[in-house]
């Protein structure tokens, strides 16, 4: 518990005001210590990771990836987290339209049991867990353009998480970033290991973008994360 105050003060002392946690963190440590350390330094729990896995390629049945994610939800809230992300699934063994409806199907039964609950659902435009071009099973890749299939499959309430690499270039986004995240949408960037310098130009590259994009819509806050993964 120790390394949890040591780790929030030096945070703190970055002047980081939101951090994004996973369920086995909280399990490990406590919702309610977790709680009492961040909100002593004046820290929020931006999204909690991870639910999901709709389509079975995550190991768990379409049923238990319900209960699961509505477990997650009940989490979320209690850390006041301002999202949640939703891991679809791979298309797997699935027909893509088989596939669809199942994320579809899985997506609505979780904004059921948000309800009225100020929580919105993040779904990744990559996988978060493997960075090349492999068949990664967390992530669900649409036919078309990612954007347009999630705005088309769900409701306000699920936004992208869209994934930028650390070796990616900023114009290799999607189409409709900067409206996505104008919208409600988050940009997560995974930083190159070692890559300081690099890393802190991009970053700061794209905080800049969302301020200019921000001053020009009268709107709430956009939100940047930058992750160790």
């Amino acid at each position: 518990m120790h390394a949890l105050v040591a780790e929030v003060r030096h945070l703190q002392d970055r002047s980081v005001r939101y951090v994004s946690v996973r369920r086995q963190q909280v399990r490990l440590l406590g919702s309610q210590r977790l709680l009492e350390v961040l909100n002593d330094a004046g820290i929020r729990v931006s999204s909690l990771g991870y639910a999901g896995g709709f389509t079975g390629s995550l190991q768990l049945s379409f049923e238990d990836a319900v209960e699961d994610a509505a477990r997650a939800v009940d989490l979320a809230i209690e850390l006041s987290a301002r999202s949640l992300i939703i891991l679809p699934g791979s298309q797997a063994l699935h027909i893509r339209k088989h596939a669809e409806q199942s994320i579809r199907m899985g997506l609505q039964m979780t904004l059921s049991h948000v309800s009225q609950r100020s929580l919105r659902l993040l779904v990744p435009s990559e996988s978060l867990f493997c960075s090349g071009l492999g068949l990664a099973e967390d992530f669900y890749r649409p036919s078309g353009e990612f954007l347009e299939w999630l705005h088309c499959s769900t409701g306000t309430q699920v936004q992208p998480l869209i994934v930028v690499r650390g070796h990616q270039r900023i114009s290799s986004l999607p189409n409709g970033w900067k409206q996505s995240v104008q919208d409600g949408g988050v940009l997560r960037l995974c930083p190159q290991c070692g890559q300081y310098e690099r890393n802190a130009r991009r970053a700061r590259r794209l905080a800049r973008i969302l301020s200019q994009r921000q001053l020009s819509h009268e709107s709430g806050d956009r939100e940047l994360q930058v992750t160790g993964n």
